[in-house]
C-alpha cells in the first residue's frame, strides 16, 4: 500500500529485515469484489486521507453511516477500506448527520492496518508465533514463561540488561521489543517476532552446539528454548558490569494538543512540538498565534512534515499514544550475535541458583507462600507456566497462566504437586519479598472460650474467633499485603502453633485445629510475641511489629508483670491490638494496647467482629494515623488501668490520609503551563512527560463526571471531585477523590482512592477501590480517562462477586432494594451536602476566566464537555438537559411546547471540536 518513500525511509536509512515462517505473516482481509456503493445522496464532503490528500465523496446525510462513508471512501480512493480510520469519537453506525458532519465538512481519515479495536485483556506470552527453528512445545513454555518474569520482576537490572543484549546481537529491534515489554506495554506482531526470533539467535550463541570445542553436552537446535532460564541467569549476571548510559529513550508523543491520535504531524519554525496540520491551519485561518514560533504570521508553505513521527505513526496501532524512542543509534556497534564463549554450560546452570525469580518454585512451596508476586511453576512435565495469586476463595488453588494456550487457569496445588512429583513438608520462614509488616496473632485457648460468645448467638467463642481470623486471612490475601503472620495460642501454657509465613492458608488450616482448656496465661503470650517478633526485626530492620491479642478475659497465672512486658513492648516498638469477646472487661489488656500505639476493639456480634477484619487499617499498619505512645519510663499499672477512662473502646483505626491532602490545588490548565515552562530547563522526567499528557488530554476533553484539580507544588498528586451517577444511589452526592501517581507509572497504575466514605461494597472503608483496571488488566498505554470510566462504572453496576465489603455484597446479593437504600442515605449523609460547583469552592478560590458566550451552556453557564443539540436547533451540556427533561418534557429554551424526550438529543461533534480548539489554545 505503502511505498519507501511514503513510509519516510531515506537514503541511508537502516532497515531490520526480519526472517521468519510464513504461517507469521497475518494477510490483510480478502476485500470482495463488489459494486460501488450507491450514491443516493447529493451532498458533497471532502474526505482528507493521512498522506494520501483530498478526495470528493458524494453522501445521504441523514441515511449514510460512519461506515458507508468509508466505503465509498475506498471506491473514490483505491485504498481497502479496512485501513481507512475516522478521527474522532464517531461510532460507525451513526449517521452522518448525527456525527455532526454537514455538507462541505471535512472528515480526516488515518491509514493503518492494525485494528481500531483494542482490548486490555491481549496477551504476549502465548504461543501464537512460529520460530524460524521449530521447539518444543516445552521450550516455547519456558521461553515467555522467562520472559514474563525477565519484564515484570523489578529486581532484573533491565537498564544495564538492555545494554548488553543490544552490544551482543547489534538488533535494535530486539532490545526496542524488550524494553517495550518491560515497560508494560503493549507491543506489535512484528516486535513480538523480533524476540522470539532475535532470542532464539543469541541463545543459541550462548548454549553449546554440535562440533563446538567446549568439551560439553551440546544442546540440539529444537532444545534452545528449554534452555532459556539458563540464558538469562547468564545474561544478567554478565549485564551487571555494564553501563547503561546510552540506553536513554526520548517519548514521542503521537497524539495531537487536544488528545487526538495524530494524523499529519507537522513542525512550525521555532518549535519543536508537533502539532496536527489540520489544527495549525486552523490557526492561521483565524489569526491564532503559536507560541515561540518565528515566523510572524506563519503561512501554510512554512509548515514542514514531521516525517520522523509519520513513521512511526505508520508502524504503531493507534491506541499507542507515546512511543519511546532510542535516541543513541550513532554511539552503540553490537557484535552481531557473534559471542566470544568464555565459560561452560555447566557455569550456566550453576549461575540460575543467583537468581531466585527465574527458579522454578516447587507446588508445595507455594502453599508456603502468600498471594505474592508472580513465579515460575511446573504446569505438567512439559509446560512451564506462570503462578498468577492465590485464589480467593478456596484453599490451596491458584491462578496460573499457561503460555502455550494464553489462558487463566485454577490449579489446586495438592494434584500439581502429585502431578509433577513434588512432595515436600517443608516448614521453615519463607518469604518471597521483604515483609512490610510481621503480625503475630495471640489467640486465647483458655476453658472460658467454649461458652458461647454473644447473647442470642449460638456460637462458641472459641468458634467465632476462628471464624474471624479466617476472615482477616481472606481479606489480607485479597490485599496482598507484604506481610508474614503467625499464631501463637495460649491458656495454660503458650504455645507457637505456626512460625511466620506467608501463606495465610497455612495459617488457616492451624486456626482450625484449637480447642479450649485451661487457665489464661495472657502476659506471658505477649512476652512470648515481643520474643519472636524481635526475631523478625533481626532479619528485617525495616518490618514494622504489631501483635493482635484476642482474649474474652483476664490474665490468669502468668509469671510475666504486665508492667514489664508493656515496657519491653515499647523497647521492641512492638504495636498492640486487642479484641475482647463476650462481656469480659479488660482495662489493663486496653491499656497495654493503647499505650503501645495500638486499638482495643470489643465487637457486640458476630457480625461486628467480621466486619472489624475487613477494615484496611485493622488488616494492615500501612494506612492507619499513628497514635501516640507512653514513654517507657512512665508505665505503671495505675496508669495503665486509667487509659480506659479516657480512650475507651476503638470503633475503628483512623485513616491516614496523605499530607499533600490538605495543600493548595491549582486548575488543569495552570499545571499544564507550569510544568511546560519547567520542561524547557530540562527538569523533566518520563514519568512527568506522561502526566503531562493525561492533564492536558483531560483539560481538552474533560470528563463530564469529574473534575480533576493538581496541587500547585505536586502535580503529581491530585485531588478529584467526582458526581454521582444519574439514576443511581449515588446521583446526589458529589464525592471527592485523589490520585497518587508512583515512581513507577506508567508501568505501574496510579493509587486512586476516595477520600469521601462510600456504600459500595467494592470500595472499603479507608477509599480502596476493587476494580480490574487496577491490577490484572492495566498496562502502560490506560489512560486516566478510562480509568475514571471504571470508576465511575462502577458505582452504576457494582461488582458483588470481587468484594472489599463481603457484608455489604451479601447484602446487595439478598436484598437489593435495602441496599440501595442505605446507599441512598449513606451518600446523603456524607456526600450530598454540597454542590459540585460548592465543592470545588472549598478546595480553591474561584479564578476568573473569560469564556466566549457560545461555548457555555445555557443552563449551567459552564463551557459544554459533553454538548447535545436538540431537534431545535439548541444546544445543552448532556446532563444538564436530562436532568432538565426528567422533570419537564420541553426544550427549555424553545419554552412548553416545544416538546423534546431524550431520544431527540444528539451529539454535537461541531460544538464539541470548538470547545476542544478553545481549550487547547488556554495551555499554549
Amino acid at each position: 500500500m505503502w511505498s519507501l518513500r511514503d513510509r519516510r525511509i531515506q537514503n541511508g536509512d537502516i532497515v531490520y529485515a526480519i526472517f521468519t515462517p510464513k504461517e507469521n505473516l497475518r494477510q490483510a482481509p480478502e476485500m470482495q469484489k463488489q459494486q460501488p456503493c450507491e450514491t443516493n445522496g447529493t451532498e458533497g464532503i471532502r474526505c482528507h486521507i493521512m498522506l494520501k490528500g483530498y478526495f470528493e465523496v458524494v453522501v445521504d446525510l441523514e441515511s449514510d453511516t460512519m461506515a458507508t462513508l468509508r466505503h465509498k471512501l475506498s471506491d473514490t480512493s483505491g485504498i481497502p477500506a479496512h485501513v481507512l480510520h475516522h478521527r474522532g469519537d464517531y461510532s460507525m453506525s451513526d449517521t452522518l448527520q448525527r456525527c455532526g458532519i454537514s455538507e462541505g465538512s471535512t472528515v480526516s481519515f488515518s491509514l493503518s492496518s492494525f485494528s481500531e479495536e483494542t482490548s486490555h485483556d491481549e496477551t504476549f506470552y502465548f504461543n501464537d508465533v512460529v520460530p524460524s527453528v521449530s521447539q518444543t512445545l516445552k521450550g516455547i513454555s519456558v521461553f515467555f514463561s522467562s520472559l514474563h518474569t525477565i519484564a515484570k520482576h523489578t529486581d532484573v537490572p533491565r537498564k544495564k540488561l538492555l545494554a548488553y543484549l543490544r552490544k551482543l546481537t547489534g538488533c535494535n529491534p530486539l532490545a526496542q521489543s524488550l524494553h517495550q515489554l518491560c515497560r508494560n506495554e503493549r507491543i506489535t506482531r512484528n516486535q513480538k517476532i523480533a524476540l522470539v526470533e532475535g532470542l532464539y539467535m543469541l541463545f543459541r550463541q550462548l548454549l553449546p552446539k554440535q562440533g563446538s570445542q567446549r568439551g560439553e553436552k551440546s544442546i540440539e537446535d529444537q532444545d534452545v528454548f528449554e534452555n532459556s532460564l539458563y540464558c538469562w541467569a547468564h545474561l544478567i549476571n554478565k549485564a551487571k558490569d555494564q553501563t547503561p548510559e546510552y540506553e536513554v529513550f526520548a517519548p514521542i508523543t503521537l497524539v495531537s494538543e487536544d488528545g487526538n491520535h495524530l494524523f499529519e504531524p507537522i513542525r512550525v519554525p521555532g518549535v519543536p512540538t508537533v502539532f496536527e496540520r489540520a489544527d495549525v491551519l486552523d490557526k492561521i485561518k483565524d489569526g491564532v498565534k503559536i507560541p515561540n514560533c518565528t515566523e510572524e504570521p506563519l503561512r501554510e508553505c512554512s509548515l514542514q512534515r514531521a516525517a520522523d513521527v509519520e513513521k512511526i505513526l505508520l508502524s504503531m496501532p493507534r491506541h499507542v499514544r507515546t512511543y519511546p524512542l532510542w535516541i543513541h543509534h550513532d554511539k552503540v556497534s553490537g557484535h552481531n550475535f557473534q559471542v566470544k564463549i568464555e565459560w561452560t554450560f555447566g557455569s550456566m546452570v550453576e549461575g540460575l541458583k543467583s537468581f531466585p525469580c527465574l527458579n522454578v518454585m516447587p507446588p508445595l512451596q507455594l502453599k508456603d507462600l502468600g498471594t505474592t508476586r508472580s513465579s515460575l511453576v511446573m504446569l505438567s512435565e512439559d509446560n512451564l507456566g506462570i503462578y498468577l495469586y492465590k485464589d480467593k476463595g478456596s484453599p490451596d488453588m491458584i491462578k496460573v497462566h499457561d503460555c502455550l494456550d494464553g489462558k487463566v487457569k485454577t490449579v489446586d496445588l495438592n494434584v500439581l504437586a502429585a502431578k509433577t512429583g513434588d512432595h515436600r513438608d517443608d516448614e521453615t520462614f519463607i518469604t518471597t519479598r521483604t515483609p512490610k509488616e510481621a503480625i503475630l496473632v495471640l489467640m486465647d485457648t483458655s476453658s472460658s472460650m467454649e461458652e458461647e460468645c454473644y447473647e442470642n448467638a449460638e456460637i462458641k467463642k472459641i468458634n467465632a474467633v476462628k471464624e474471624l481470623f479466617d476472615n482477616f486471612a481472606t481479606r489480607s490475601m485479597a490485599y496482598d499485603f507484604h506481610h508474614v503472620v503467625g499464631l501463637v495460642k495460649f491458656d495454660s501454657f503458650v504455645k507457637t502453633l505456626c512460625t511466620f509465613t506467608e501463606n495465610l492458608e497455612t495459617f488457616k488450616e492451624h486456626l482450625r485445629d484449637l480447642k479450649a482448656s485451661g487457665c489464661t496465661l495472657l502476659y506471658d503470650a505477649l512476652r512470648r510475641g515481643a520474643r519472636e517478633l524481635e526475631k523478625v526485626k533481626e532479619r528485617f530492620p525495616d518490618c514494622r511489629l504489631r501483635l493482635i491479642c484476642l482474649t474474652d478475659g483476664n490474665d490468669s497465672g502468668s509469671l510475666t508483670e504486665p508492667v514489664a512486658v508493656t515496657v519491653k513492648l515499647l523497647k521492641s516498638d512492638i504495636i498492640v491490638d486487642s479484641i475482647l469477646l463476650g462481656y469480659v472487661e479488660n482495662n489493663m489488656l486496653h491499656g497495654i494496647s493503647n499505650a503501645t500505639g495500638g486499638c482495643c476493639f470489643k465487637p457486640q456480634t458476630t457480625k461486628d467482629g467480621l466486619k472489624l477484619f475487613e477494615i484496611e487499617t485493622v488488616l494492615s499498619l500501612e494506612q492507619r494515623k499513628p497514635k501516640t505512645k507512653l514513654d517507657a519510663c512512665s508505665v505503671s499499672e495505675s496508669r495503665l488501668m486509667g487509659l480506659f477512662a479516657a480512650h475507651g473502646y476503638d470503633e475503628y483505626p483512623e485513616t491516614f490520609l496523605p499530607s499533600q491532602i490538605n495543600e493548595r490545588v491549582t486548575l488543569t490548565e495552570s499545571a499544564v503551563k507550569k510544568k511546560i515552562c519547567e520542561s524547557k530547563d530540562g527538569r523533566f522526567m518520563e514519568k512527568d512527560k506522561r502526566i503531562l499528557e493525561e492533564l492536558k488530554s483531560l483539560h481538552c476533553d474533560p470528563h463530564p463526571f469529574f473534575r480533576v484539580f493538581p496541587l500547585e507544588s505536586d502535580f503529581t498528586f491530585w485531588r478529584i471531585l467526582m458526581q454521582g451517577p444519574p439514576d443511581t444511589p449515588y446521583e446526589t452526592g458529589v464525592f471527592e477523590l485523589y490520585c497518587q501517581f508512583g515512581p513507577n507509572y506508567p508501568v505501574k497504575p496510579p493509587v486512586l482512592r476516595f477520600v469521601t466514605d462510600v456504600y459500595h461494597c467494592n470500595v472499603n472503608s479507608v477509599g480502596r477501590i476493587c476494580h480490574n483496571i487496577f491490577d490484572r488488566n492495566y498496562n502502560a498505554h490506560i489512560t486516566m480517562k478510562e480509568i475514571f470510566d471504571a470508576v465511575y462504572g462502577l458505582l452504576i453496576v457494582p461488582e458483588p462477586d470481587d468484594p472489599l465489603d463481603s457484608i455489604l455484597a451479601e447484602e446487595f446479593l439478598t436484598s437489593r432494594e435495602m441496599y440501595e437504600q442505605e446507599a441512598k442515605k449513606h451518600t446523603e449523609e456524607h456526600a450530598g451536602k454540597s454542590s459540585l460547583d460548592d465543592m470545588e469552592k472549598k478546595l480553591m478560590d474561584p479564578v476568573p476566566q473569560f469564556v466566549p458566550q457560545h461555548l457555555l451552556c445555557p443552563l449551567t453557564k459552564k463551557m459544554f464537555v459533553d454538548p447535545v443539540r436538540t431537534v431545535y436547533g439548541t444546544v445543552y451540556e448532556r446532563k444538564a438537559i436530562e436532568g432538565h427533561l426528567k422533570q419537564h418534557k420541553y426544550d427549555p429554551l424553545a419554552g412548553p411546547g416545544h416538546e423534546l424526550e431524550m431520544s431527540d438529543l444528539i451529539s454535537d461533534w461541531n460544538m464539541k471540536k470548538m470547545v476542544i480548539d478553545y481549550r487547547s489554545r488556554q495551555i499554549q
